[in-house]
C-alpha cells in the first residue's frame, strides 16, 4: 500500500505536520507512517504520533539523510516534514527540510508550524509559468488522487511586460485565451481547472490567492535548487503563506523548440 512518510522531530510543530499529511493521505488514498531520528530522545515525537494515531519507528544516523534513505522507499508516494520548528524560527525552511526537500525526488509536503489544518485537501492551488515542461510537475500528484473530488485553481501571474495584449474585444479574447492556457498547461486528466491570473510579484500573490479562493494546499513544481538567487518564489511562499506547499521535483531544460520558447516568452518565465 502506498503512504506517506510523516517527518518527525521533537519540536511543537510535530501536530501541524501530521495532520497535514493525514489530509494529504486521505486525498492519495494512502497509509501514514512517522519516522523519527533519534537525537535527544523521542518522548514529543512519540507521544504527538501516539495522540493522532500513527505509527512511529525510531532509526538512528545523520538527520537528512536517513529521512530520505527512508522516502526512498517504494511504497512511499510523499514525505511531509515541518518547515521549521517554531512559527518564530527566522529562517522559512529549516535545514532539515530543506535538505530533504533538495535531494528527495519525490514530492514533499512542508507544512509551516502555525499552518492552516483541513481533514482532507478539497481544494489545490497549482502556479503554473506558462512552459509546458513546468505545467508537467503536478501530474504525477494528480494521477495519485485519481478518482479523488478536488478542485484545481490553476494560477498564473504576469509582470506588466508579459501582459497580453487585446484587441477590440477583450472580454471574447480573454476567455479564449485562458481557455486555451488551461488546455495547455493544466493536461492533467482533470475537468473543470479554473484559471486564475493575477499581476505582480509570484512570492507575494500565490499567498493572497490561496487565502481568496480558499484552497487547502499549494502543489509547486521547483528545480531543488535553494542556492543564492534560487527558489526565490518556494521562500517567499513559505514566508507569507499558512498553507501548506507540496513541492513537487521537476527536471527544468532550455527550450528547444519555437514552440516552447514562445511559451516561454508570451507567459512569463519566472524561476520557483
Amino acid at each position: 500500500m502506498k503512504k506517506i512518510l510523516i517527518a518527525l522531530d521533537n519540536s511543537p510543530a510535530g501536530r501541524a505536520v501530521v495532520a497535514g499529511a493525514q489530509a494529504l493521505a486521505l486525498l492519495l488514498d494512502a497509509g501514514v507512517e512517522a519516522v523519527h531520528v533519534h537525537e535527544d530522545g523521542d518522548r514529543t515525537a512519540r507521544s504527538t504520533a501516539e495522540a493522532a494515531g500513527v505509527p512511529l519507528r525510531t532509526v538512528s544516523g545523520t538527520v537528512a539523510d536517513r529521512l530520505v534513505e527512508a522516502g526512498e522507499a517504494g511504497d512511499v508516494v510523499a514525505l511531509a516534514i515541518g518547515a521549521r520548528g517554531t512559527a518564530a524560527a527566522r529562517r522559512p525552511l529549516g535545514s532539515t527540510a530543506a535538505a530533504v526537500a533538495t535531494t528527495l525526488a519525490k514530492p514533499v509536503l512542508v507544512v509551516p508550524p502555525d499552518g492552516l489544518e483541513a481533514p482532507v485537501f478539497r481544494s489545490v492551488l497549482v502556479p503554473l509559468e506558462g512552459t509546458v515542461s513546468s505545467s508537467l510537475a503536478p501530474r504525477s500528484v494528480f494521477e495519485l488522487a485519481a478518482g479523488a473530488e478536488i478542485d484545481v485553481v490553476a494560477l498564473h501571474v504576469y509582470d506588466q511586460a508579459s501582459m497580453p495584449s487585446f484587441t477590440d474585444q477583450p472580454q471574447h479574447e480573454q476567455r479564449a485565451w485562458e481557455h486555451e492556457f488551461v488546455q495547455r498547461y493544466c493536461p492533467w486528466g482533470i475537468t473543470g481547472v479554473r484559471l486564475e491570473t493575477r499581476v505582480g510579484r509570484t512570492g507575494e500573490v500565490i499567498a493572497q490567492v490561496a487565502e481568496e479562493c480558499g484552497c487547502d494546499v499549494i502543489a509547486l513544481g521547483w528545480s531543488q535548487e535553494l542556492a543564492a538567487g534560487r527558489a526565490a518564489v518556494v521562500r517567499e511562499t513559505l514566508e507569507r503563506s499558512s498553507h501548506p506547499l507540496l513541492l513537487v521535483p521537476v527536471r527544468r531544460a532550455e527550450p528547444t523548440s519555437g514552440v516552447e520558447a514562445t511559451d516561454a516568452a508570451t507567459a512569463g518565465r519566472v524561476q520557483p
